[in-house]
């Protein structure tokens, strides 16, 4: 038999569904809205309306509700990345300060720093887990009296070491005597728990995403959980026009001084994302469990495929697979680097529905180290030992569990993996 790659036959000729969850839910919701004739509820000043509409005003309410955090604490936004740049602005990060990060996620969790002036610090990661490594923030003594934040991202759906983090956070707090907070990037992992506490509700301040691809999605969107009034608040004025909101307030109350040099964008969610998303969030826990399932189909299934290791989830944590992370093994993978064989066994597959032109979505190495993009040419070189072995050699994701998958999909997809081992001579 011919591996596909060198011109046999394809394990599976047919598209695999889509990763599409909307139905009639969604429809019926977005007429509700264009019925309503409001579009969006917001308006930059004092009153009923600083708040937002009825569908943005309910989804936040459903948000706190599902993730039990006390209500008020939700804050709908543009997207993830607008919530990232809200929780900044919010603890007022300025020029000087620094924010410690993960350089292997989606470049805004790093990037965001540096439109207040502050400097993102690179931690490693952890070589299982892929998190930001609290070992590493440690041992190099990255914390320092210029700290402000640590931002830890729930990297393919599985939550940060929030215990390690916040322990060294305190003993920094006591020791430089200022606040160090806490932001986690959710985008990735809603629904996922560490020690039974949801993601994004354990720090100071959390931030999710729904844009397309995620476990559930409105197009474009984002929510912000922070409990902290103060902080909440901040983070309200900074998403909906602070200076012309406080201004507002300012003619019948006195404005605490702190907040009188605010300014805001406008970083709001409309009523049709909202009332998208209040569908979706419905379905989070269904679509959950069959990534779950699906996960578990296959990680049974590539067992007996030596070179390929599954990473350790970490223990006490709820795991929802953003995507399904494998390790590649090369001490058993008898001179076959991860490119050649990722590439033949892509050559079995085809891609998704609705999203053909972007080829077999199984990836190698994740993202370039964000300490190696242009932005940083400049600056002094930097070398973190796991990522780089990560990016270069050992991490590769399939993205081929989405909701829609059955069984007989994740069957080809393992089938694949299959026949390129047993085929392996080929590749030599």
């Amino acid at each position: 038999m011919k591996l596909a790659i060198k011109g046999g036959c394809k394990v599976r000729t047919s598209l695999f569904p889509d990763q599409n969850t909307m139905d009639l839910c969604e429809k019926e919701a977005l007429e509700r809205v264009v019925k309503a004739g409001r579009p969006s509820g917001y308006r930059a000043n004092k009153g009923p309306h600083f708040a937002g509409g009825p569908e943005i005003q309910a989804f936040e309410f459903e948000w706190c509700n599902k993730f039990k955090v006390q209500n008020g604490s939700s804050i709908a936004c543009n997207s993830a990345t607008s919530g990232l740049f809200i929780a900044c602005a919010a603890i007022q990060l300025k020029p000087g300060d620094e924010v410690i990060v993960s350089p292997y996620t989606m470049t805004c969790s790093a990037t965001v720093p540096l439109w207040f002036g502050a400097t993102p610090i690179f931690a490693d990661i952890e070589p299982q887990q892929f998190c930001i490594s609290p070992l590493d923030i440690q041992v190099r003594e990255l914390i320092t009296e210029k700290t402000k934040a640590i931002i830890a991202v729930d990297i393919f759906g599985q939550p940060a070491d929030y215990d390690y983090l916040m322990g060294l956070i305190e003993s920094a707090e006591e020791k430089y005597g200022h606040k160090i907070y806490l932001i986690s990037d959710t985008a990735q992992a809603p629904g996922s728990k560490y020690r039974g506490t949801y993601s994004g509700t354990i720090a100071d301040i959390g931030v999710f995403s729904f844009n397309f691809g995620k476990h559930m999605t409105c197009g474009e969107g984002g929510m912000i959980v922070c409990e902290d009034h103060e902080l909440n608040m901040r983070c309200r004025l900074v998403m909906n026009h602070a200076e012309s909101v406080i201004n507002d307030f300012s003619q019948t109350s006195k404005v605490p001084d702190h907040k009188m040099g605010m300014i805001g964008l406008n970083l709001r969610m409309t009523e049709f994302q909202a009332a998208v998303a209040r569908e979706q969030l419905k379905k989070l826990d269904t679509n959950i469990a069959i990534r779950r399932q699906n996960v578990s189909f296959l990680d049974d299934a590539l067992l007996d495929i030596m070179p390929i290791k599954q990473p350790s989830s970490r223990e006490c944590c709820h795991h929802t697979f953003y995507v399904c992370a494998y390790l590649w093994d090369k001490t058993f993978s008898e001179g076959i680097d991860r490119h050649t064989y990722i590439e033949a066994v892509k050559a079995e597959l085809t891609p998704r529905e609705g999203r053909d032109g972007e080829g077999v979505q199984i990836g190698e190495g994740y993202i370039t180290p964000i300490y190696k993009m242009p932005w940083r040419s400049k600056e002094e070189p930097i070398f973190l030992p796991v990522v780089e072995e990560l990016w270069r050699e050992e991490l590769f994701l399939t993205l081929l569990h989405a909701p829609n998958s059955t069984m007989k999909d994740m069957s080809d997809v393992a089938d694949a993996f299959h026949k390129v081992w047993e085929y392996r001579e080929e590749l030599r």
